[in-house]
């Protein structure tokens, strides 16, 4: 069969079973299933495929077509211009993300500094590791309470070659870090998603994400106030927090963290001009 035949079939099949984007998860698989580069399909289209590759490309749409994520058939999503490591134990990285790193960027000019950056909630590492390719002389600890998340992180790290400057430890939040240890940076994208929305998320999140990354609780808010009665103690004096929050949350989170003695430092945006990123301070001599 040939290539432009493959790909017709495979769109129609994905369009079919409701999938969003056919045209580009249906390219996406098969230069994963042909380990073909996108110019080589798009210039070739009359080449016929092996059986192998015909093998291969079937199976993965068939996999697509039971809505499983590209990111996870592939093993890769790529995250500011970085590819990263994904599976089912794991957030998919998303573009939105990026507007923590934006923010982070627009705090911290110098990239030379000597940061100490700790992440709650580490998940593949997607954020921690684009600062630390960014901040050349940070040292960063990572932490999740999932083993199989911290492994994911781990093949990450590995991969860009940061596994001395990145410790990941197992802890539910700052529950396994040192009490004297202090950074000047923490970020999180902790879960923030109303539990009784999860059953209203599409497939690819609800059948194939963890549950664990998205249940914020009832009001979705359950982890900014466990991170806020805490956070503190780990804050240098001018020390800074991240927070990515879901689409209308910045005010609760917001009365959270100032009544926790917080002031609001910054607010990031994403791609749809949506509030998704909070930075805040630490006031040491506010009343809590």
């Amino acid at each position: 069969m040939k290539i432009s035949d493959a790909l017709n079939l495979a769109k129609n099949r994905l369009q079919k079973s409701g999938v969003a984007s056919p045209n580009l998860d249906a390219m996406l698989l098969m230069m994963f299933a042909t380990l073909l580069s996108k110019e080589q399909i798009v210039f070739n289209p009359e080449k016929k495929l092996t059986q192998d590759q015909l093998d291969n490309f079937w199976q993965a749409i068939r996999r697509r077509e039971l809505r499983e994520p590209v990111s996870h058939i592939i093993g890769v999503r790529e995250f500011y211009g970085n590819n990263f490591f994904v599976n089912a134990n794991v957030l998919d990285p998303r573009p939105d993300s990026e507007s923590l790193i934006e923010l982070v960027l627009k705090n911290f000019s110098d990239k030379n500094k000597n940061l100490e950056i700790l992440e709650l909630g580490v998940g593949s590492g997607c954020l921690i590791i684009s600062l630390l390719k960014i901040f050349l002389n940070a040292g960063a600890i990572g932490v999740d309470v999932s083993l199989r998340a911290l492994e994911v992180c781990a093949k990450n790290s590995a991969f860009y070659g940061l596994e001395n400057k990145l410790q990941l430890l197992e802890s539910n939040l700052f529950e396994n870090i040192s009490d004297d240890k202090k950074f000047d940076l923490i970020i999180s994208n902790p879960p923030y998603i109303e539990r009784a929305e999860i059953a209203n998320l599409s497939d690819e999140v609800r059948c194939y994400e963890p549950i664990l990354a998205l249940d914020g609780g009832v009001n979705g808010l359950d982890f900014y106030h466990k991170i806020a009665k805490q956070v503190s103690l780990f804050l240098k004096p001018k020390g800074l927090i991240f927070l990515e929050i879901g689409a209308g949350q910045r005010n609760n989170v917001e009365r959270i963290f100032l009544q926790a003695g917080f002031f609001l430092q910054d607010v990031g945006v994403d791609l749809a001009d949506i509030e998704r990123v909070l930075c805040f301070g630490f006031d040491a001599g506010s009343e809590k």
